[in-house]
């Protein structure tokens, strides 16, 4: 069930009401979203993990004229493409930071939605009830749905448009593909609820405590889903660093 439209995540909010008994939205958080869009604020991000390298980069620049032995052309040389391989150096390595700091937060969103996740199965107080033979394969899916275009898309998008007035739906935009990329590609794979449930203790809720070795097992796969796409967006970053160091280096190299 993917969900695009508005009136697929009513569907979908009204599924998980008659089914499940549960409204999900009694789960939004909004001081945890007003975190959320402090780390997410794209201004804040290019300030502190772009242009600060940039800086630190035109600083060694500037002490190269004091401590480069530079005679006649090579100061013409060194004040044009100088500048030119400092400020490429300086824009890589502000991007790979970037990259690793978006992957992080990113992670903690996901990690945020599928601690509501077990929050949600856990308040199925009458889970014998709500939860049948028929529908007990799709419950994960159906809650993690919910929470992911319920709960956190319209929290997260909401908040960081009211923080960033101009480039804010931009930036809810681009948050939300990745959510609803999230929502569409995870998977539960419940067919092993009926055997772990009979493994587990007398005193608790069987097929509960079942839902809650799945999504921990979901939890750990989805990290490493994270981790692998950001390091294949993190790949041409690093080809273009590279190939911006080893010019910065010949070029000091050769002008020295």
């Amino acid at each position: 069930m993917k969900i695009r439209t508005k009136k697929d995540v009513q569907k979908l909010d009204e599924k998980i009401k008659t089914e499940l008994g549960i409204d999900v939205s009694e789960y939004k958080n909004e001081d945890v979203a007003e975190n959320f869009a402090e780390l997410l604020m794209l201004p804040s991000y290019m300030v502190s993990w772009v242009i600060r390298p940039i800086i630190f980069s035109f600083i060694l620049y500037i002490i190269g004229f004091y401590t480069l032995n530079l005679v006649h052309v090579e100061y013409l040389l060194y004040t044009l493409l100088g500048f030119l391989f400092f400020m490429l150096s300086g824009v890589a390595f502000g991007f790979l930071l970037l990259m690793f700091k978006m992957k992080k937060d990113i992670w903690s969103i996901a990690d945020y939605s599928l601690d509501i996740l077990k929050l949600s199965v856990e308040d199925l107080s009458s889970v014998n009830n709500q939860i049948t033979e028929e529908n007990k394969k799709d419950v994960l899916s159906l809650l993690f749905k919910g929470i992911i275009h319920i709960v956190t898309i319209p929290m997260l998008s909401q908040s960081v448009a009211k923080k960033v007035p101009v480039l804010g739906n931009l930036a809810g935009g681009i948050i939300k593909r990745v959510l609803v990329a999230i929502s569409d590609k995870l998977e539960f794979e419940e067919d092993n609820i009926d055997d772990f449930a009979e493994e587990t203790t007398e005193g608790d809720s069987k097929i509960l405590s079942s839902y809650i070795f799945t999504i921990t097992k979901v939890s750990e796969g989805l990290e490493k889903f994270v981790n692998f796409t950001f390091k294949v967006a993190r790949f041409p970053i690093i080809i273009f660093a590279l190939f911006s160091f080893v010019l910065l280096f010949l070029f000091l190299y050769l002008i020295h």
